[in-house]
């Protein structure tokens, strides 16, 4: 295969960054902007033009993922109602594993969990709005009803703590103004939010768990997680802030409050167990979404 032939599949495979939409429309000239700038002879495009190309596509992709008939403020309720549910959901379910035999903690809650989940996915906002209100009612029965339990009917774990309860009261909110809200249904989402809540329980399933009054996976007290974790949520708000500069309106940082919320409440009912880091911690996290609210409205100044 000649170099020529080489650089242009290359150049072909940077294109797989930008939606099908965009490279359909506009690949064509793309690839010509790529084989010119870059030298006839290399078998590789330039790092700098690789770099702004595929910086453009993911680009190109916050956009075309903005779904064009809903408001801002109803997609990041969206968003956010599936940020939260399913992150919640991934660590609140116990599953473990003794030799090839599984058990649930609550085998009805997961299966609400996850018809809860998909409803969101799919934007059938009056199916999963009651599914969210038992959720809510059943993580909070603690503060309820005095008690533990509700007695025959207890299926979902109890909380003890607002930040705890909070999770399950934002999705039901936030359901409930998207069902009153005039206008289109809201747009599907990504099969691949679910990987969320599947990834956390397979590792539930191959690390062995601790029993510390209840189940605690064992992975999630390393070191190690720990900061896999911090960086993911990291970058991810940090994404969040480049995606809203990049589509000019607030809808990613909407999803990205709802999403710190509850954290960030039982960080407050808990002051005493935590230190310096923990705080510094937060606060670059809080200060990222913050940062990602100010640029949306400055980007809606400008507009």
């Amino acid at each position: 295969m000649s170099t020529e032939n080489v650089l242009e599949r290359r150049c072909r495979s940077l294109l797989r960054a930008y939606p099908r939409a965009y490279r359909d429309s506009r690949g064509e000239e793309l690839v010509s902007t790529l084989m010119e700038a870059s030298d006839p002879e290399a078998r590789r495009p330039p790092f700098r033009e690789v770099i702004a190309l595929v910086t453009g596509g993911f680009a190109a992709r916050a956009r075309y993922a903005r779904p064009p008939a809903t408001p801002w403020w109803a997609d990041g309720l969206q968003l956010g109602a599936l940020a939260v549910a399913t992150t919640t959901f991934a660590t609140d379910i116990g599953v473990a594993r003794e030799g090839w035999r599984i058990f649930l903690a609550e085998p009805v809650w997961m299966l609400g969990a996850i018809v809860l989940m998909v409803a969101i996915i799919r934007g059938w906002v009056w199916p999963a709005l009651p599914l969210a209100l038992i959720a809510a009612l059943e993580t909070s029965r603690s503060l309820l009803t005095g008690s533990l339990g509700y007695g025959a009917i207890e299926f979902g774990p109890p909380h003890l703590f607002i930040g705890q309860l909070l999770p399950y009261w934002i999705i039901f909110m936030a359901l409930a103004i998207l069902a009153v809200r005039p206008g289109n249904r809201l747009p599907a989402r990504s099969w691949a939010w679910l990987l969320i809540p599947a990834l956390f329980w397979a590792a539930e399933l191959i690390v062995p768990a601790y029993t510390l009054g209840y189940v605690v996976p064992a992975f999630t007290l390393t070191l190690t997680w720990q900061i896999f974790l911090a960086g993911v949520k990291v970058l991810g708000l940090a994404a969040v802030l480049w995606a809203t500069v990049v589509i000019r309106d607030g809808r990613w940082a909407l999803a990205a409050a709802l999403y710190l919320l509850p954290s960030l409440t039982f960080i407050g009912e808990t002051l005493d167990r935590y230190g310096t880091r923990t705080f510094a911690y937060w606060g670059l996290l809080s200060l990222l979404t913050l940062a990602s609210f100010v640029a949306a409205r400055r980007s809606r100044q400008r507009v």
